[in-house]
């Protein structure tokens, strides 16, 4: 439907002058008409009123009476600023918060947040039926069934329905993204959780990220701690040596039974360590020495 502007300089009471260029009326298309009896009828409808009998005086008209319309104060959740930008909402609905909470934390209307949350929350279901499908990894390796398939069995075996449950993905603070099955049983909530991997290829695998979510995915895996092997008391009549800790500075002496330390000990200077005996020097006998049999050097070596 094309919008028609009125052309005042050139209409009169009986005829009206249109244009489609509001700001250049010549530069448009034009348009004219007549203003008829039957125009002014559909446009102003019948304003005539009823003649009034002679001792009443004539009843004041409608729009006389009708008190003015008090203008309503606009509603703040739809005039509010937003406090956070658009690419800051997506990334907190693709971190697994929800329109409403959203809303409510900027004091605005959910409907100025829908339209940003839109995409991602189809991005979020998208990711939901991939972890659906995808194999839970064991202690033994993946599965071959699909997600889907032993939580069923599991559900089952529980008494419950799978039905019952609800998907949803996010990504988490790793920028991994992470599907998440939620259900009740009586008063109580449950969450379970896999890590989704490998979702770029034909066969993704699910990676359990809390303990229900093993316990689901593995039936033999066993939740007890291991037990801890029992240590027998040592008596006092144990005449079995223990390996004596030796510090890497310090040699220790083959048999000498351990000195205790006293108060003068500790306070006495560290002895200085020994230097190192200078090498003697091979000294060359003379040739006369040699041929008498005479020892360049008499001194007895040291033992």
């Amino acid at each position: 439907m094309r919008e028609l502007y009125v052309v005042g300089s050139e209409s009169t009471e009986s005829s009206v002058v249109l244009s489609t260029d509001p700001t250049n009326p010549d530069d448009g298309e034009r348009f004219f008409f007549a203003v008829t009896d039957e125009l002014r009828t559909a446009l102003l409808g019948d304003t005539a009123e009823p003649e009034a009998p002679a001792e009443e005086p004539a009843a004041a008209p409608a729009y006389a009476r009708r008190e003015p319309q008090q203008l309503s104060e606009p509603d703040p959740l739809l005039t509010t600023p937003l406090s956070m930008r658009p690419a800051e909402i997506q990334d907190r609905i693709r971190s697994g918060a929800t329109v409403s909470e959203l809303a409510e934390e900027m004091g605005v209307a959910e409907s100025r947040v829908e339209p940003f949350a839109h995409p991602v929350l189809q991005e979020r279901a998208r990711f939901a039926a991939l972890g659906r499908g995808a194999h839970p990894v064991r202690d033994n390796g993946p599965a071959r069934l699909s997600l889907e398939a032993i939580l069923a069995t599991a559900f089952a075996a529980r008494g419950l329905d799978i039905e019952d449950a609800s998907w949803d993905a996010y990504r988490n603070e790793q920028r991994q993204w992470t599907v998440v099955v939620r259900w009740s049983v009586g008063q109580s909530d449950n969450t379970a959780t896999w890590t989704i991997q490998n979702h770029m290829t034909s066969s993704p695998t699910a990676l359990p990220s809390n303990e229900l979510a093993a316990e689901l995915t593995d039936p033999e895996r066993s939740s007890s701690p291991r037990p801890v092997a029992s240590v027998t008391p040592r008596s006092d009549d144990d005449t079995r040596d223990l390996p004596r800790i030796v510090p890497l500075n310090e040699t220790p002496p083959a048999d000498e039974e351990p000195r205790e330390e006293n108060d003068e000990d500790l306070l006495q200077h560290p002895e200085a360590e020994e230097k190192p005996k200078k090498r003697r020097k091979a000294v060359t006998p003379h040739w006369e020495d040699v041929l008498l049999g005479v020892r360049s050097n008499t001194k007895r070596p040291r033992k």
